[in-house]
This record gives C-alpha cells, sequence and structure tokens, in this order.
C-alpha cells in the first residue's frame, strides 16, 4: 500500500450541447494535467445532459467503434498522459433501440480502455415538490462490479445513486481491495441538499477508502438543477477538498498509507460478520 496519485476531479455543468461540453472537459482535463494529476475524474453525463432521459439516445456510441466521445477521452488521456475517467455517458445496448447503459470509461495514458463500469442502480423517483426522474426508462442497468489498478492503487468504480446502496462499496472494499471509491455524480438539487456529504462521508468512513466524488452543477435547462459541491474524502471520512459551485478542478494526493493506518487503527473488516 506505497503508492500515491495525484486526482483531479472535474466539476462541469453539462447541456445538451455534446461540443460544447467536450470543450469544456478539455480545457479542465488540461488544467488537471498541469496541476499534477495521474488521473482526472469527470462527472456523471459529462457528454451530454437533456431535459428527457430519451435525449441522450442519438449521441449514445459503442465502445469499440469509437465516435466523439471516447475518441475525445483518448486523445486527451495520450496527449496529457493521464489517466482518465469519463464519469458516465451513454453507451449503446446491442439491440435495443429504446435505452443506453449509464457507463463509466476508464482511459489510460496510452489510449486504451482499461475498465468500463455500467451504472447498476438507476435513478427512478418522484421527489414531493421537485424533480420526478425515470433513468430506467431509457437506461438499462449494469450488473457487474469493476475495481481496476491505477499505478499500484486499487480503484473502486460507482456512479451517483449508487452512493445510496453501501452494500456495494462494502464488497469493493472488503472483497476486491478497493482503496479509492469513484462516485462521479449529477445529484439532483433537492437530495443532494439533503445526503450529498451524509452519503459520500459515510462511504468513505464506513469502507476506509478514499472518495472522489467529480459532480455537475447548476441549472442545465429548465427541468434540471445539479447540487454540485465536487467532493474528496479521506478514509476518516473527513472532507479534503470540496466546490460548491462553478466549473474547476479540485485536486489532492492520494495515498495508501493513510488506507492501511486506518485499517489497522480501526479493523472492520476483520470484524464485519455479514458481507455484500
Amino acid at each position: 500500500m506505497s503508492w500515491q496519485l495525484r486526482v483531479g476531479a472535474v466539476q462541469m455543468r453539462s447541456t445538451n450541447d455534446l461540443a460544447a461540453n467536450l470543450a469544456v472537459v478539455r480545457d479542465l482535463t488540461g488544467r488537471a494535467a498541469e496541476d499534477g494529476a495521474r488521473l482526472v475524474a469527470l462527472p456523471e453525463c459529462f457528454s451530454f445532459l437533456g431535459q428527457r432521459e430519451g435525449d441522450k439516445l442519438p449521441i449514445a456510441e459503442r465502445f469499440d467503434q469509437p465516435g466523439p466521445i471516447l475518441s475525445t477521452l483518448r486523445e486527451l488521456a495520450t496527449k496529457h498522459g493521464v489517466w482518465l475517467l469519463g464519469g458516465g455517458t451513454p453507451e449503446i445496448v446491442p439491440g435495443d433501440t429504446r435505452r443506453t447503459y449509464n457507463t463509466a470509461v476508464l482511459v489510460d495514458p496510452r489510449g486504451n480502455i482499461a475498465a468500463t463500469y455500467r451504472k447498476i442502480h438507476l435513478f427512478d423517483v418522484d421527489i414531493p415538490g421537485g424533480a420526478v426522474l425515470r433513468e430506467s426508462d431509457a437506461t438499462c442497468p449494469g450488473t457487474d462490479l469493476v475495481v481496476a489498478d491505477i499505478e499500484g492503487a486499487k480503484v473502486g468504480l460507482t456512479i451517483c445513486y449508487d452512493v445510496r446502496f453501501p452494500e456495494l462499496y462494502r464488497a469493493l472494499a472488503l472483497d476486491r481491495g478497493a482503496e479509492i471509491l469513484m462516485v462521479p455524480a449529477a445529484f439532483t438539487a433537492h437530495t443532494g441538499a439533503a445526503h450529498w456529504h451524509l452519503l459520500l462521508r459515510a462511504r468513505a468512513g464506513e469502507d476506509q477508502a478514499w472518495v472522489v466524488a467529480p459532480a455537475q452543477w447548476g441549472r442545465h435547462n429548465d427541468k434540471r438543477e445539479s447540487y454540485g459541491h465536487t467532493l474528496i474524502a479521506d478514509p476518516w471520512g473527513t472532507l479534503v477538498v470540496e466546490q460548491a459551485e462553478g466549473d474547476g478542478v479540485l485536486m489532492a494526493t492520494l495515498d495508501g498509507a493513510t488506507v492501511a493506518k486506518r485499517r489497522t487503527q480501526m479493523p472492520c473488516a476483520k470484524h464485519a460478520v455479514l458481507r455484500g
């Protein structure tokens, strides 16, 4: 657990303009790389955020036939020599013309796809006085848990609504060895104000892992507003850095020694009775 990893967590406000969103991604990825990032993490919906779930269908891609989204990620990863996590973008489901996967794609510094994670938990809610969202109307759920090795660090991939399901993070950390938990998100303003910090700090503290949560912020259109508050929390659940609103990049250097220290001081993994 002697690894160190400098991470840049991107906050942005995506719209239904793919080209404009990718221009922001180019700018913020470059900023993170200039500040020494080895891993740059983009939020959920970095490529597109429309008024309705189905609006994303025309820009969905197959990763074996790269379009502008994956090509941009590959270009930026190789140009800057960084690992780049596209925190959630529409991936075509073969044979399904109505739904896509919501997929986080990790690209290595050579431009190769190192891992993909398809969002498991889909956000279907009717918030009293707030948003009505049916992610499952146009999204197919994933099934597989994913942990990637990034320069010696074991990194568990999740997306947004997943954070409400601690059993997922327990499986990633205790059963698969994750030391960093990625939670790219587009949390609604209403639910974010209530639970964003609570849930992220809980996942960090209970699993004694770093949590990196790049987020969407602000009003995207007349039907959608995101909470923002991109943050990084340490394995004690303490906030290391946070940005409430505005486009930007949060930087922090993560390390395995801190994970090992907390897991030794508070050996929760050894005490766990129920697993998974």
